[in-house]
């Protein structure tokens, strides 16, 4: 009965920071593990949607001004028109067809430029998105960091996930969005090694 007493007393003695330490240590290697693959794939669509919408800042500004520039033509002219009719003076034919002719400009300016306009909005309302999103995860990253409850993160970030994009996959090729970002950083790729 000697040694076998002493053995239980060894186990019973045992300090509980051994158990912890080892918890402790299991904990952050899972978070060890799951961090990288799961960031990355955030952090990876986020740089690149952020790229597409540089690429397309230059020619979302370029149409925005010229079609700043039309009408502000085109409302001079009706302004010119107005005064001359307030001082019961006759417009000619040549103002009317004019303010006329700059209205069409400004229509086939705005019908050139709308596929710009709106791949803009949809990659910037993308991106705002992505940031949101990328907000709320590090949030929970923080508060889940030094807890058990870390374990919990992926499903957290796919429910997080799910919310937000209402069930879709913005990272999908057959995306609309993500397939324009594609195609223009490629060709933004191409055109700049061609030079």
């Amino acid at each position: 009965m000697g040694p076998r007493s002493s053995r239980q007393s060894r186990s019973e003695h045992q300090p509980p920071a051994v158990d912890e330490s080892i918890g402790q240590l299991a904990k952050t290697l899972a978070f060890l593990v799951l961090l990288p693959l799961l960031v990355a794939g955030c952090a990876t669509a986020l740089k690149r949607d952020g790229r597409c919408l540089a690429s397309l800042t230059p020619d979302y500004l370029a149409a925005q001004d010229e079609l700043q520039q039309l009408q502000d033509s085109w409302r001079a002219l009706l302004r010119q028109e107005a005064v001359a009719a307030a001082g019961k003076a006759a417009v000619s034919p040549s103002a009317q067809r004019e303010a006329a002719d700059a209205y069409a400009r400004l229509r086939e300016a705005r019908r050139r430029h709308q596929p710009t306009l709106d791949w803009y909005g949809k990659v910037y309302r993308r991106l705002q998105m992505r940031i949101e999103e990328d907000q709320l995860l590090t949030d929970v990253q923080t508060v889940l960091f030094p807890t058990p409850g870390i374990l919990f993160y992926p499903v957290i970030r796919w429910n997080i996930h799910s919310v937000m994009w209402d069930g879709e996959n913005p990272d999908a090729d057959a995306d609309p969005v993500t397939r324009f970002c594609t195609d223009r950083l490629v060709a933004d790729t191409v055109s700049v090694t061609a030079e």
